[in-house]
C-alpha cells in the first residue's frame, strides 16, 4: 500500500534533501543501513522490555527513517547494487526481529503469556511476508502484492507502542492483534498470488 509510486514520490521529496547532505559528507548507503539497524536493535532491547515505550518509540521512529534514506543515497549517488539490496533486506529482518521480539519480552515480563504467543505469531508471520516475496521472485514469479508490507507493519506497531508510552497499553494489545492478522492475511495474499501464476501439473 504505502509502497506505491505516488507515496514513494512524495516520500522521496522529504528524504532526498537529507540523502544529498549525507552524500556530501561522504556517508555511504551501506553505513546508513547498518547504523539504522544497530539503532533499532539497541533501542528496542534497552527500552521495550522494561515498558519504556515512549522514548523507545521516538528513537525507533528516527532510526526507521534511515531505511528510506539509505535507498535515496544509493539512488542519487548512482550506486544501486544487488549487494546493497541484499544488505538492506537482511538488516530489515534483524531490525524487525529485535523490534517485535522486544515487545514479546515485555509481555513475558508482565506474565501475559497469551500476548507473548500472539506477538511471536506476528513476528514469524511478518518475517514470512518478506520471505514469500524474496522466494517467489527468485523462482521467477511476480509477488508485488500484499496488504501489509513492511511500512504498514511498522506503522501499526509504532502506533501501539506510542500510545502505550502515553499510558494506554490496551492500544498496544490491539495493535499486536492487528499486526498478527494483517501479517497472516498478507502471507495468504502472496501465496495465492504466486499459486495463480504457477503452472499446474
Amino acid at each position: 500500500m504505502l509502497g506505491n509510486t505516488n507515496v514513494r514520490r512524495y516520500w522521496g521529496q522529504l528524504t532526498n534533501p537529507i540523502a544529498k547532505i549525507f552524500i556530501k559528507l561522504g556517508i555511504s548507503s551501506d553505513f546508513v543501513t547498518v547504523f539504522g539497524t544497530f539503532g533499532v536493535v539497541t533501542v528496542s532491547v534497552l527500552t521495550f522490555p522494561q515498558g519504556k515505550f515512549f522514548i523507545g518509540s521516538i528513537f525507533i521512529g528516527i532510526f526507521v527513517l534511515f531505511d528510506s534514506i539509505d535507498g535515496a543515497i544509493a539512488r542519487l549517488s548512482g550506486r544501486n547494487s544487488k549487494w546493497g539490496a541484499f544488505l538492506d533486506s537482511v538488516m530489515d529482518r534483524i531490525a524487525d526481529g529485535a523490534f517485535i521480539g522486544s515487545i514479546a519480552i515485555y509481555y513475558l515480563n508482565q506474565d501475559q503469556l497469551q500476548f507473548v504467543i500472539l506477538t511471536l505469531v506476528a513476528l514469524v508471520a511478518s518475517e514470512i511476508v518478506s520471505y514469500t516475496k524474496a522466494r517467489a521472485e527468485s523462482l521467477g514469479f511476480k509477488c508485488d502484492t500484499g496488504f501489509g508490507e513492511r511500512a504498514e507493519r511498522i506503522i501499526i506497531t509504532i502506533f501501539g507502542t506510542s500510545f502505550a508510552g502515553f499510558g494506554f497499553p490496551i492500544v498496544l494489545d490491539i495493535s499486536i492483534w492487528v499486526l498478527a492478522l494483517v501479517a497472516l492475511f498478507t502471507v495468504w495474499q502472496r501465496i495465492s498470488f504466486v499459486y495463480k501464476q504457477a503452472p499446474k501439473y
